[in-house]
């Protein structure tokens, strides 16, 4: 092969590897902006909104979060449940409150075949899995936290599941609500760094 072939070679895996540099980058870029702009809104609603748990607004600087990490969106299979069946959720309060079972997602992470019980959402079409991972307690909030998904973001049985948006219950800001504690069967042995962090005034 001649220089000149050589160069038009060269050249054209340039381009090739600036291309396929700049989709990843873009699509990287656009996420983790997309994900930033996501937490700007709700610090802004937990500074201003009644509802807000958040007591003292006034000094309020916004949530903690783990850094946006790709990693974390999963691919799961959703097993549906063929008939309805209630689940007693132990709340923060020592009392059980029946919900209602979904089914169960399974996804790989780390390495591991991992599995969550997911249930009904008091808001319709929406699915709620509360969960815990090992870094609760310690960079995250030791009550665990939780994952809403869209129903309609199902598709045939899969469904992804984006840990970048997990959040943290009301109880990790004030002792004056009651929560639902995640299940021992949604206690991951993987630790999940994203999504919401402890939080500290």
């Amino acid at each position: 092969m001649n220089s000149r072939k050589l160069l038009l070679v060269a050249i054209a895996v340039l381009i090739v590897g600036i291309v396929v540099y700049s989709l990843s980058t873009g699509k990287t870029t656009s996420y983790a902006d997309d994900l930033r702009a996501e937490r700007a809104e709700k610090d802004e609603n937990y500074r201003t909104s009644a509802e807000s748990p958040i007591k003292d607004k006034a000094n309020f600087k916004g949530l903690n979060y783990f850094p946006a990490d790709s990693s974390y969106e999963v691919f799961a299979k959703i097993e549906e449940l063929d008939e309805t069946k209630t689940f007693a959720v132990q709340m923060t309060g020592g009392q059980t409150e029946n919900y209602t079972l979904f089914g169960k997602a399974t996804f790989e992470l780390q390495g591991k075949t991992c599995t969550l019980l997911v249930f009904e959402s008091n808001e319709a079409r929406t699915l709620f899995i509360p969960f815990k991972d090992v870094t609760a307690g310690k960079e995250t909030y030791g009550g665990g936290r939780y994952l809403d998904i869209p129903e309609g973001d199902i598709t045939g049985n899969r469904v992804t599941i984006d840990f970048n948006k997990a959040y943290n219950p009301f109880c990790a800001y004030s002792p004056e609500y009651t929560c639902p504690v995640p299940p021992k069967e949604n206690n991951l042995p993987i630790a999940i760094r994203a999504g919401e962090q402890n939080f500290h005034e």
